[in-house]
């Protein structure tokens, strides 16, 4: 499965580049529940995008929405700091008069939560984006195209899907539903009833996979040895960004209403294979762009279109 992907996520410039209407109500929505406690994440890449230059009236609302909820995080984490500040102060002290176990236990966790808030403070203040800021992961927002009346727009799509006619509690029963096999697109019902009706693209620039070790190295697992995770990023040789196709829902199990998608994936290119891995997501021509798009009856078409993926090399390098 296609553990993350860095995500073109400048939304202006993608409405631009992939002449996508951006529907600037959307974002706004998300914000505003996200600054009302939704619990709902972003891709910070996304946020960052409309912190610069804002034009329109709206465009200034989701800066100052955006701007509003990096600063109650920064406040919160920097209470939540000197709460464990004063825990490992109280630690240490019980530590030199004796060595008790909830001392230690105390002592181990404020120090790691310090640190922990110490970053998170850091890179909330910083301007400057990282590689990670660009990365989705289940559960995170991010800009998607669709077609919709006669147009392609650009709006704010959660990674991984939840069916319209699902509960919240599917998101935990069925948690890998943020990738979609090529070959179950017409099998599994929450991918059959949208496959060939709601479908989107994903603009990305690498992708990011899971591999064992001994996979990864070509060999089999040693005697007494233990299974150890790499995570792979594999970019394209030749491509400075990649189309990925998408299929998503739309479910109104709570007072909003969750868009949400997932990529589709296909059997991996040779050099993923003999990195390790069993995936690829599919990469599509810019050409079929609107036939990917637009609804069609005839599901074969779609396959036509898998069939005829962008020629892609993979490089890759193990992933900090």
């Amino acid at each position: 499965m296609c553990y993350s992907a860095m995500v073109k996520a400048e939304v202006k410039k993608l409405g631009f580049v992939y002449k996508a209407r951006v529907q600037l109500d959307m974002f706004e929505d998300l914000y505003t529940r996200k600054l009302d406690g939704s619990g709902e994440k972003t891709l910070r890449a996304m946020d960052h995008s409309f912190l610069e230059s804002p034009k329109s009236i709206q465009e200034k609302r989701i800066r100052d929405l955006v701007l509003k909820f990096q600063d109650s995080e920064i406040k919160k984490s920097k209470t939540e700091l000197n709460t464990q500040q004063l825990r490992l102060s109280h630690a240490e002290k019980a530590l030199m008069a004796k060595t008790t176990k909830k001392a230690l236990n105390d002592q181990r966790i404020a120090t790691n939560k310090i640190e922990q808030l110490t970053q998170k403070i850091e890179r909330l203040e910083s301007n400057e984006l990282t590689e990670n800021d660009s990365r989705i992961y289940p559960g995170l927002y991010c800009p998607l195209i669709v077609h919709e009346q006669n147009e392609r727009v650009l709006r704010p799509f959660r990674y991984q899907l939840r069916p319209k006619d699902q509960d919240l509690t599917f998101d935990r029963r069925f948690d890998g539903t943020y990738n979609a096999r090529r070959d179950r697109l017409t099998e599994v019902f929450w991918w059959k009833q949208v496959f060939g009706r709601n479908h989107g693209i994903l603009v990305i620039e690498a992708f990011y996979e899971n591999v064992k070790r001994h996979d990864f190295e070509n060999r089999a697992l040693r005697k007494g040895e233990t299974e150890e995770n790499l995570i792979l990023k594999f970019h394209p040789r030749s491509l400075r960004e990649m189309t990925v196709p998408c299929i998503f829902d739309s479910n109104n199990a709570q007072d909003y209403t969750l868009h949400s998608f997932a990529l589709i994936t296909d059997e991996p290119n040779p050099e993923v294979a003999a990195a390790g891995h069993d995936r690829t997501p599919i990469i599509m021509k810019a050409d079929y762009l609107d036939n990917w798009l637009i609804q069609e009856k005839d599901l074969s078409k779609y396959e036509q279109i898998f069939n005829d993926k962008q020629p892609t090399y993979f490089e890759h390098e193990v992933a900090a």
